[in-house]
């Protein structure tokens, strides 16, 4: 599955032909619309596909997921989008060559995914600021400024920083406050590398959430810095959980973020959906050895 900008890149067309002398059969489709990913994976399947390849960003994995679901099928990735923050979590290339050969090479491996409001998806979930600098963020600043568009983004949305209210829900917990930002992750970093759920695993069965509760503007934007590195688990105004599921409820409209695509909603419910999906990867997210010692 190619998105339709990214369906030009230098590589992709040699890469199909080269594929194809080598005995594979190599059926490219174009994504234009949204919704495509999805069709066109399920199609694929239907007809006898055995491997998934989503070439595009972090949108593009998560329409192709959830295209797969309920199937034996497995997923592989060559990153082409703004962030790619699963593909780099996991030592993916940016090279189309270099990322075909982590599906060649290498068995697919079976982890984690979580469905928020029953959409999968593989990496992160946000609201609040990140989900808002997101969606905020022109998509032809993405285009030539790559990660560093949500950077400045993220600037111009700090200067005008307004709580939301909402109550959150898990195992053990129930919390109505004033908030800035939450994260849902079945990985580690969005955003262009930042690590919000820096403890998640993609084979514990849980799903790992993060809430930042409201607090003047000097001190959130010192704890960005923290979140950034991953390093603001003790902090004050953060809670942390890793539970099996995770709802939040708001009276008013909210934006978030699901795998880098922005909706609107007032209650997101999230759940672990363990062991859930085949995927080629050269390592775990947060493991520098290769994934297959860790079977």
């Amino acid at each position: 599955m190619l998105h339709g900008a990214r369906a030009e890149l230098p590589g992709l067309r040699h890469l199909v032909q080269w594929m194809r002398a080598k005995g594979h059969v190599v059926r490219p489709r174009v994504t234009w619309e949204p919704g495509d990913g999805a069709v066109f994976a399920r199609e694929a399947i239907e007809a006898g596909a055995d491997t998934i390849v989503a070439c595009g960003g972090d949108g593009t994995v998560n329409e192709v997921l959830n295209g797969m679901q309920g199937t034996a099928v497995a997923l592989g990735i060559i990153p082409a989008g703004t962030a790619n923050d699963f593909a780099r979590q996991v030592g993916i290339p940016d090279t189309p060559s270099a990322a075909m050969d982590i599906v060649l090479k290498r068995k697919p491996v079976i982890i984690d995914t979580v469905a928020m409001n029953g959409r999968r998806f593989l990496n992160v979930s946000s609201g609040g600021v990140g989900a808002e600098v997101t969606a905020e963020t022109p998509a032809d600043a993405k285009a030539s400024l790559g990660p560093v568009a949500y950077f400045i983004s993220g600037l111009r949305k700090l200067a005008g920083l307004e709580p939301r209210r909402a109550l959150f829900e898990a195992p053990g917990l129930r919390l109505e406050t004033d908030f800035l930002l939450f994260a849902v992750g079945n990985a580690r970093a969005t955003g262009g590398g930042t690590l919000v759920t820096p403890r998640a695993s993609v084979r514990d069965g849980l799903l790992d959430a993060c809430i930042v509760s409201a607090m003047p503007r000097k001190e959130f934007a010192k704890l960005v810095l923290r979140v950034k590195r991953g390093e603001h688990l003790e902090s004050d105004g953060v809670q942390y959980l890793q539970v099996p599921w995770f709802r939040i409820t708001s009276a008013e409209p909210m934006i978030v973020n699901v795998d880098g695509e922005s909706t609107e909603l007032r209650q997101a419910r999230y759940e672990a959906c363990p062991r859930d999906l085949l995927i080629h990867l050269p390592r775990l997210p947060g493991h520098r050895r290769s994934v297959e010692r860790d079977l």
